[in-house]
């Protein structure tokens, strides 16, 4: 049996088109050949692969299992051509990858700063997400790998999962703010405050009134909570605080320098257990230059954590 990689194209291209002709001439073969590579096929597999309809050319149910596993088979041929030859290439390696908003500035930018320092010719696509868009990206291989929040990630088979960092997530506000003339400061408290934040995934917030609250609401397609002022990138933080009721979503080392100038303090008791990592296919080979990024990644979430630990004694 002779399945090629050729002939596979063929009817990718036969199917994609609908039309013989169509595909004959964007594979840059005459129509005779392309009809001659897809009998061969056909005889090979000893199934009928394509109905020839009225105005265009369909896959039979035996064609429409062959396209699934004929493309997997292309994709998967893709993937080992190029780890081949980037096995001795690693500065000449693309990496894309999708970040979450808080791996993104905790460690997925500064890592890309020290791969870069180290590998030069390294080729970076870096995109910002919310959890659920990383997610799709990685199903869709359209990134080699994400960073970004667990949620019920873990248990699913399909993906490669490694924890980064199980990080504090604090609610800041600016030091006139009202709500720091309450004895004891509550959730609930917090609640009646506009909250700055990315996307509270819905394990975080399974706590938080079904109903809109000046914080924000919660999604009813996932359960997630929005806050009223959504943010793409934890950056600047102290512009959304500064004499203003807005509560920031943060932890101490992002607002490192805002705590030490007395711009913004951390609410007393009110805190969140963020845990996101690194997150690919099981079927998806990363490459040597992905690999090297990950390794930066880990020892900058590293430094993070124990940075972490040593602004809570101090501010906590």
């Amino acid at each position: 049996m002779v399945i090629t990689e050729t002939r596979l194209t063929h009817l990718l291209s036969v199917v994609r088109h609908g039309h013989f002709g169509l595909a004959a001439a964007s594979l840059g073969i005459s129509q005779p050949a392309l009809s001659k590579s897809i009998q061969g096929l056909e005889a090979a597999l000893g199934v009928k692969l394509l109905d020839r309809q009225r105005d265009r050319v369909v896959p039979t149910t035996y064609g429409e299992i062959v396209m699934q596993h004929g493309t997997q088979m292309l994709n998967s041929q893709k993937e080992m051509l190029v780890n081949l030859r980037s096995l001795n290439e690693l500065d000449a390696g693309l990496v894309n990858v999708r970040f979450g908003p808080f791996p993104s500035v905790i460690s997925g930018y500064p890592a890309a700063g020290r791969l870069l320092a180290k590998h030069p010719k390294i080729q970076l696509s870096l995109e910002v997400r919310d959890w659920r868009e990383v997610l799709d990206a990685v199903i869709e291989r359209r990134v080699d790998f994400g960073v970004a929040e667990q949620n019920e990630l873990e248990t699913d088979t399909r993906f490669q999962f490694e924890v980064l960092g199980t990080h504090t997530a604090r609610l800041f506000c600016d030091p006139g703010h009202p709500i720091l003339h309450r004895s004891r400061i509550t959730l609930a408290d917090s609640l009646q405050f506009p909250w700055a934040s990315s996307r509270v995934p819905a394990r975080l917030s399974s706590g938080f009134p079904r109903q809109p609250c000046p914080a924000g609401h919660i999604d009813p397609l996932n359960g997630d909570f929005v806050p009223s002022v959504k943010l793409d990138l934890p950056i600047n933080l102290s512009g959304f605080t500064k004499g203003k009721d807005v509560l920031v979503v943060a932890s101490l080392a992002l607002v490192e320098a805002e705590l030490a100038a007395g711009t913004m303090l951390p609410l007393p008791d009110l805190a969140f257990g963020g845990r996101y990592g690194l997150l690919s296919l099981r079927t998806h080979s990363l490459s040597p230059a992905a690999l090297a990024f990950i390794a930066e990644i880990r020892a900058v979430e590293a430094q993070f954590t124990q940075r972490e630990q040593e602004l809570a004694a101090i501010y906590c």
